[in-house]
């Protein structure tokens, strides 16, 4: 089974449509008629959530009349949180249910006319050359073996001086599974934080920033141990065992095997 194939195979429920709508009628909300915020935490599947966006959105600049490139965007939380700002996004997802229900949720939140989702593969985009001031790519690389392919197709994409943000967990596969993107170790792409620099170099990119977000998901495990998270205070995407595959997460964060990392790298003028 190829990568593409493993990927579809992992988030494809044929339910995540009526799971969604389900949780949304439980918090008070009609699907069809919403604000990005009413999705809470269920369209930011990524360490932080919702906050962790927010970073991303504040280091790489993101505002008013930024062109993005969200590479893997789900369900297209972060994309209505950055054109919420003003931005102009483009999101791209190999899995149709994601990219069909993302189109449908930002329809519903009247933010059509700003976000363009296409079900495209990370490393053939399809995309015009420079055509974007900055890409992100959020939890995305631990289902990506070949991740200096999908760089360079970035590099191609971005204008000259345009920035990537790779919001990923970085470090050891040497895991206890499941885990939210992986059931075992054969599909599963964690990779180092020096290997990621190696592929954005080799791709062309200087690297900016490199960030270690650490603290930040300890402290979020705190929080979700003490509460009682609601149906939208998880991301939906997780499927079967959501409590499992998270408490794997926060146990190899804790013991130090991985840590969420944000690196931000430019393409040289």
């Amino acid at each position: 089974m190829s990568e593409t194939e493993e990927t579809i195979k992992r988030y494809s429920t044929g339910m995540l449509r009526e799971r969604v709508h389900t949780a949304l009628r439980a918090e008070g909300h009609e699907p069809e008629v919403l604000k990005a915020s009413d999705l809470g935490e269920a369209d930011h599947f990524h360490i932080g959530g919702r906050e962790a966006t927010q970073f991303v959105a504040l280091k790489l600049h993101i505002g008013l009349g930024t062109r993005v490139l969200d590479v893997g965007s789900g369900l297209g939380g972060p994309a209505r949180y950055f054109a919420s700002q003003g931005a102009v996004v483009t999101g791209v997802d190999i899995t149709s249910e994601f990219v069909d229900l993302a189109n449908e949720l930002d329809n519903a939140c009247g933010m059509g006319g700003s976000i363009t989702m296409l079900r495209h593969p990370a490393q053939h985009t399809g995309l015009a050359a420079e055509s974007f001031d900055t890409a992100v790519l959020m939890h995305v690389g631990m289902n990506l073996g070949e991740k200096r392919a999908v760089f360079t197709e970035i590099f191609r994409v971005l204008r000259r001086g345009g920035s990537l943000g790779i919001y990923d967990l970085m470090g050891s596969n040497e895991l206890t599974y499941p885990l939210p993107w992986a059931d075992s170790a054969d599909t599963s792409h964690v990779e180092s934080g020096e290997a990621y620099i190696d592929h954005l170099i080799g791709a062309g990119f200087d690297v900016s920033q490199n960030i270690d977000r650490r603290h930040e998901a300890l402290a979020l495990a705190t929080r979700m141990q003490a509460g009682r998270p609601g149906p939208l205070d998880i991301p939906i995407v997780l499927g079967d065992r959501p409590e499992l595959r998270m408490k794997h997460v926060f146990e190899a964060i804790a013991a130090d095997l991985i840590t969420p990392r944000l690196i931000v790298a430019v393409k040289p003028d």
